[in-house]
């Protein structure tokens, strides 16, 4: 069944709306960053490093974000053992820990800017 709030599909209101829109936005721009970092690679750059701590820290984190308000948007359902919105949360929790913690990352990209690495 769709979910109602005020007497409309959940879908139809503007505020449903303008949270999908973010999750969109939030999407695309950390798949940039991903993009971003495999072209690098690709052009035959020797390291990577400060594109794919960027790319890594970014996604996870709007990763995060977005199963966030998926969460929210589902209410009861989005908690519920075996939904999809409970066990993609699950999921990008672990992925903000594997291959460095958001923490480590940052630390990476400070030092590739600041030319210390």
């Amino acid at each position: 069944a769709e979910r109602r709030l005020f007497g409309a599909p959940m879908a139809e209101l503007q505020m449903v709306q303008g949270h999908i829109a973010d999750m969109a936005l939030d999407v695309d721009a950390a798949a940039l960053l991903i993009y971003r970092a495999a072209w690098t690679k690709d052009m035959g750059a020797p390291r990577v490093t400060r594109e794919a701590a960027m790319a890594k820290l970014f996604a996870t984190d709007k990763a995060q974000e977005v199963i966030d308000k998926a969460v929210q948007l589902h209410g009861g359902d989005g908690v519920r053992k075996g939904h999809i919105v409970e066990s993609l949360y699950r999921e990008i929790r672990a992925l903000r820990i594997y291959e460095g913690a958001s923490d480590v990352q940052k630390v990476v990209i400070a030092r590739q800017v600041m030319g210390a690495a």
